[in-house]
């Protein structure tokens, strides 16, 4: 048996096809489409490497009894619908969806820096933010299918209205465009198109503007790490992710 796996993240969609035993047999990487598009590309990637089932991410919240979107904030046409049975008609192989931050809080739990612990909190950083709590190897996801949503808490002090529709939220500091974007916002010479890398690099070439939007990032992520340890008082936090 061979299963796919997608992290359908907000910039870009990452594939891994791996064996029953975990050995690794393909992979790739493209940018984030819709999920028409994403079908088509799935269909491409197995059309030399085909796959008994599939898992797939989705960056927002997620009903795990239903499968459904609620809000996907950078993702907007996931919201409503089901993207696992979406792709499953697509494909014609059976599937599953995964919230982002679970399956991310799982893997590091269980494979990566959390092993060892019954209780561990980890924050992916990326185009957004994701976060779970595992305790015991389960997932704690709140009675929405909503809890972890560190990205969306205000900790930021930069004025700038999320793509959720709150003020001054983690993800506005340190998201992987946001992150950019604060750096333009401060005259960064060469910040319009810019990523995250490029605010790192200038940053240790000696762009003041750059370093103080790695600053005003982290300062926004040390706040969110105390709260988080305020509320659920976690053994262990992992912070990962693309950024």
């Amino acid at each position: 048996m061979t299963a796919l796996g997608i992290d359908y993240g907000g910039t870009h969609t990452k594939f891994l096809l791996v064996s029953q035993g975990g050995e690794e047999l393909a992979r790739e990487t493209a940018p984030t489409g819709s999920i028409d598009e994403l079908g088509d590309r799935v269909a491409r990637f197995l059309a030399s490497a085909p796959a008994d089932a599939f898992g797939v991410t989705v960056a927002g919240t997620l009903d795990p009894a239903t499968g459904i979107v609620g809000r996907s904030t950078n993702l907007p046409w996931l919201d409503g619908t089901a993207p696992a049975e979406v792709l499953s008609a697509r494909l014609g192989i059976p599937g599953t969806a995964v919230q982002d931050g679970e399956a991310a809080a799982l893997a590091e739990a269980r494979l990566g820096a959390g092993r060892g612990s019954d209780d561990v909190f980890v924050l992916a950083l990326g185009t957004g933010i994701a976060g779970a709590h595992v305790t015991r190897g389960s997932v704690r996801r709140g009675a929405h299918g909503a809890a972890g949503e560190v990205g969306h808490m205000r900790v930021a002090t930069n004025g700038v209205v999320c793509s959720c529709g709150q003020l001054e939220c983690l993800e506005t500091a340190i998201g992987g465009h946001q992150l950019a974007a604060r750096w333009a916002e401060r005259g960064g010479a060469g910040a319009d198109g810019a990523t995250a890398v490029d605010v790192v690099r200038a940053a240790e070439s000696g762009d003041e503007s750059a370093r103080a939007a790695l600053d005003d990032a982290a300062r926004a992520l040390g706040r969110a790490i105390l709260e988080v340890s305020a509320l659920v008082d976690p053994e262990l936090i992992v912070v990962g992710g693309g950024l």
